[in-house]
C-alpha cells in the first residue's frame, strides 16, 4: 500500500486488537512517517453508541485549555479574524466558550449531538477567517480530502493531533492508538504534516507536540508554543484586547428565533 498523504511506499508497522475483537493492521510510510490502519472496517461499530469515547475523560479540561490558547491567538496574532468555524465541534463546548469570550464562532459536526451551541450552526458553503479542528485528524480514514475542504473554508486552520513519538511508537506502545475505542486510525509526524501543508499550498507551524496550524501567511511557531505550554503567558495575553462576551446577545437572538418559530407553529395549528 502507498501512503495516504504523500504516495510513498509503506511497510507493516504492527497489529492490535480493537474493540476487543477486530484485528487492526498498521502501516507506516517510509518517507514521511505517517502511520495508518489498512482497512478499519469496524468504524460504524466504533461510533454506534457515542461519537465521543467514554475514555476521553480529558475533554472538558482540553476545551478550557484550547479556549484560552485560541483566544490569545485571536487577540494577538489573528486580530483581523472576525468569523470562525469549529469543525468536528462535538458537544459544542469549545464554541460556547469562544462566544463567551467575544469571538463569533460557528460549528459543524455531522456525527455528534451538539449540546452547548445550538442555534450557531455553520451555513453550508460559508467561508470564514479562521477554522479550528480539534482531535479530529486522527479519526480521518482519508485525510487529504478532509483537509482540502478545511483550508478552502479559511486562510488559517488551527488544529490538534498528538504527534507520533520518536521512540516507543509502535502499536501497543503508545496510548494514542486507543484500541479500546477503535476510532483512531491515522497518526501524524512533523514531516507528514509538513508534506500535507505543502500539498495544500499552506505554511505549516507546530508547537512540536499537539497544536498545529496550516496558514496562507507564515506563522511563527513560537506563537503556538507560547499559548500551548505557558499558562502564565496566556493569562498575560488575556489581560488586554478583550472582546465583549456574546453570551447575553446570543440569548436574545435565540429567544427571538424561538418566539418566531412558536408564532409560526401557532398560526399553522
Amino acid at each position: 500500500m502507498t501512503c495516504k498523504l504523500c504516495g510513498a511506499r509503506t511497510e507493516a508497522f504492527g497489529e492490535l486488537v480493537v474493540l476487543g475483537r477486530h484485528r487492526a493492521r498498521y502501516r507506516r510510510c517510509s518517507a514521511c512517517g505517517f502511520v495508518f490502519v489498512e482497512d478499519p472496517g469496524w468504524l460504524d461499530e466504533a461510533y454506534a453508541d457515542h461519537a465521543i469515547a467514554a475514555l476521553d475523560t480529558g475533554i472538558a479540561m482540553r476545551n478550557l485549555w484550547l479556549a484560552d490558547a485560541v483566544d490569545a491567538l485571536l487577540r494577538w496574532r489573528f486580530r483581523d479574524a472576525k468569523t470562525a468555524l469549529d469543525y468536528g465541534a462535538g458537544t459544542g463546548l469549545f464554541v460556547r466558550l469562544m462566544r463567551d469570550r467575544g469571538h463569533d464562532f460557528r460549528w459543524s459536526d455531522p456525527h455528534c449531538e451538539n449540546l452547548f451551541a445550538l442555534g450557531f450552526e455553520a451555513d453550508a458553503n460559508t467561508t470564514f477567517d479562521l477554522v479550528t479542528c480539534f482531535e479530529v485528524a486522527e479519526h480521518l480514514v482519508d485525510p487529504v480530502p478532509a483537509f482540502e475542504r478545511l483550508v478552502a473554508c479559511a486562510p488559517a486552520l488551527i488544529f490538534t493531533t498528538e504527534l507520533l513519538p520518536t521512540h516507543g511508537n509502535r502499536p501497543g506502545q503508545w496510548h494514542y492508538y486507543a484500541p479500546e475505542t477503535g476510532q483512531h486510525v491515522g497518526f501524524f509526524t512533523t514531516a507528514s504534516l509538513q508534506g500535507l501543508a505543502n500539498r495544500l499550498g499552506r505554511h505549516f507551524a507546530s508547537d512540536g507536540r499537539m497544536l498545529h496550524a496550516f496558514t496562507a501567511e507564515p506563522l511563527d511557531p513560537r506563537w503556538l508554543r507560547l499559548v500551548a505550554k505557558q499558562r502564565r503567558a496566556r493569562r498575560l495575553l488575556k489581560l488586554s484586547r478583550k472582546r465583549a462576551p456574546l453570551t447575553w446577545r446570543d440569548a436574545g437572538t435565540l429567544t427571538e428565533k424561538l418566539r418566531a418559530q412558536q408564532s409560526a407553529d401557532a398560526q399553522r395549528s
